[in-house]
């Protein structure tokens, strides 16, 4: 039995995709610029509301450094702020799952967005359940480290290997890794197959295959 499960939030518990296409390309028209797809978008996800802004503003997930940056991140989180749960939405058996998970284990979220916006989100789908929430803004380094997921651990009194990271991306798995945490990678998220490369401890295709993973 795990005693304490780590999870991502975007591509792992929620998908998040829509609304922050929608913050994306609000904030590129007020710069002028020329919005992308959802899916394209999607592909961009996954390190944090800067990195995402950056990648929009270079127009790839390659990205540097851009003239436009510090307005654009201001444009986008505020739009972003007021446009959280619009049509984002908990993947298949999230809530059940989690619910199961709870009555045995310790849960807590490890995420690379800022932590302001987490509470509101879990808060609209009566997810306001975990033991311990660790967002972009708490002091810590973001994943692919894995100062947030010891951070947890210390302070939750679980050791790492008695610990479980779920998340969808190589940030995820990279961040479980270098904290000494078994990983397991979602890949109805926004995974990409590179991260396979990784070898993850785990690998679901869907939310309640977690249960089994728990009790390993």
């Amino acid at each position: 039995m795990k005693e304490l499960i780590i999870f991502d939030l975007d591509g792992t518990l929620i998908d998040s995709a829509p609304d922050l296409a929608q913050s994306i390309n609000h904030m590129l028209s007020k710069l002028g610029k020329e919005g992308f797809a959802e899916d394209v978008i999607r592909e961009w996800i996954g390190n944090g509301a800067q990195v995402l802004v950056k990648r929009a503003l270079c127009g790839s997930k390659e990205y540097e450094d851009h003239p436009y940056f510090e307005k654009g991140l201001e444009i986008f989180l505020n739009h972003y702020e007021k446009n959280l749960v619009v049509k984002t939405r908990l993947y298949p058996e999230v809530e059940e799952t989690l619910h199961r998970i709870k009555e045995d284990s310790k849960i807590a979220i490890a995420t690379n967005k800022p932590h302001p916006f987490v509470k509101p989100i879990l808060e609209s789908f009566g997810l306001d359940i975990f033991d311990m929430v660790v967002g972009a803004s708490d002091r810590v380094r973001k994943k692919p480290y894995g100062d947030m997921l010891l951070h947890i651990c210390e302070t939750l009194g679980i050791e790492p290997e008695n610990t479980l990271m779920v998340g969808d991306s190589k940030n995820d798995i990279l961040a479980a890794k270098e904290a000494g945490i078994p990983s397991c990678l979602a890949t109805y998220g926004y995974f990409d197959d590179e991260v396979f490369k990784l070898y993850p401890d785990y690998v679901i295709k869907s939310f309640d295959e977690v249960l089994k993973i728990a009790h390993v």
